[in-house]
């Protein structure tokens, strides 16, 4: 058998993956705050994780300005390394961050930083767990993927992406694993 057949069917045999990373306390803890204001004009602020749990009320607003720009960045060493990992294993087109933040410009700049690039990001500007579901859910219909890895520090998030192994059209063999961290 040529080294071009043994090639091919090492490819034709090889499972599709991929790896989906969130970034806010997931790889990287921030001095980034939501400031509320309640109907009633109450202010305070929540981290990333306490947005995460909250119960939006009537006539709550909020400011996500802090997220325009990555502030005190502190990496969360193990994920990075597990990124890094991943990268190097299934290449740049199989991982990709997945943000609810609404610029993927600054988490571009913080990863090249830290020796991380040409991998995508994928800001939603949305924190509704269904939409990062929603991207997993097209990932796997338009690439054939049949593992995805999925981290998040959100358990709603977590509990979105589980969701699509009910989800009739996925094909039943793909494995789904949604790691909260």
């Amino acid at each position: 058998m040529s080294a071009l057949s043994l090639k091919m069917l090492f490819e034709a045999t090889m499972v599709a993956e991929i790896n989906v990373f969130d970034f806010d306390d997931t790889l990287v803890r921030t001095r980034s705050h939501i400031y509320l204001t309640t109907q009633d004009g109450e202010s305070r602020s929540l981290t990333s994780g306490e947005y995460a749990v909250y119960e939006p009320k009537p006539g709550d607003s909020f400011d996500f300005s802090d997220f325009h720009h990555v502030k005190n960045p502190t990496p969360i060493m193990h994920m990075l390394l597990k990124l890094r990992y991943a990268i190097r294993t299934l290449g740049p087109d199989n991982v990709f961050i997945l943000t609810a933040r609404g610029n993927p410009g600054p988490i571009k700049t913080f990863l090249e930083e830290m020796g991380v690039s040409d991998i995508d990001v994928v800001a939603l500007g949305n924190s509704d767990p269904q939409a990062k579901a929603d991207v997993i859910k097209h990932e796997i219909l338009e690439r054939d993927v049949q593992i995805v890895k999925f981290y998040d520090d959100s358990a709603k998030n977590v509990a979105a992406v589980k969701s699509l192994k009910f989800d009739s059209q996925i094909p039943r063999d793909v494995r789904i694993v949604s790691v909260k961290v």
